[in-house]
């Protein structure tokens, strides 16, 4: 085994909620996931944004939707898998209607010592050339000198209305 250094270094979870909270987000849409717990703990400390877990992805972009219809501002926290799995969703909802839809996603199972293309686990080495297939815009965040990774993705699911993703690399801490 070697002692290769990290490609992905974490992020605190304070700096990833000062993101949020600029951006003014009242909801957080969230499939529990390990991968982001810090975060998710942090977030559900808080009043605003408020924090709904749900049990699926598709949940989530259905709620995402009906919350931005409704003069809301959300935005959704999941894992590379529920991207996978709500590709049919994302397309419908996020596409073709054009909802302005801002995701965070950890990658799960990532080895934090080597770029996403190199990874063994298809949901990590596969989600970006899926998401590009989609014309999804994604943003990495590999490290804190990346936390601006969360205003533009932001923006562009606002600019675009639709889906833009930040792919968290490694485990918030």
């Amino acid at each position: 085994m070697t002692n290769a250094e990290p490609v992905a270094r974490p992020v605190d979870a304070e700096a990833i909620v000062a993101e949020i909270l600029k951006l003014g987000i009242t909801h957080v849409i969230c499939v529990p996931d390990t991968f982001q717990k810090t975060l998710i703990a942090r977030l559900a400390e808080l009043e605003v944004p408020r924090t709904l877990i749900v049990c699926t992805e598709d949940e989530a972009m259905g709620i995402n939707a009906g919350l931005y219809i409704g003069g809301q501002n959300p935005m959704m926290l999941i894992q590379n898998n529920g991207i996978h799995a709500s590709i049919n969703t994302m397309k419908a909802i996020a596409l073709d209607a054009k909802v302005p839809t801002f995701i965070v996603a950890g990658q799960f199972l990532r080895d934090a010592t080597k770029p996403p293309e190199e990874q063994r686990a298809r949901a990590v080495r596969l989600l970006e050339p899926t998401l590009e297939v989609w014309g999804v815009p994604y943003f990495r965040l590999e490290g804190p000198e990346d936390i601006g990774a969360f205003a533009q993705a932001y923006h562009r699911a606002h600019e675009d209305k639709g889906p833009a993703v930040v792919i968290v690399g490694t485990p918030t801490s």
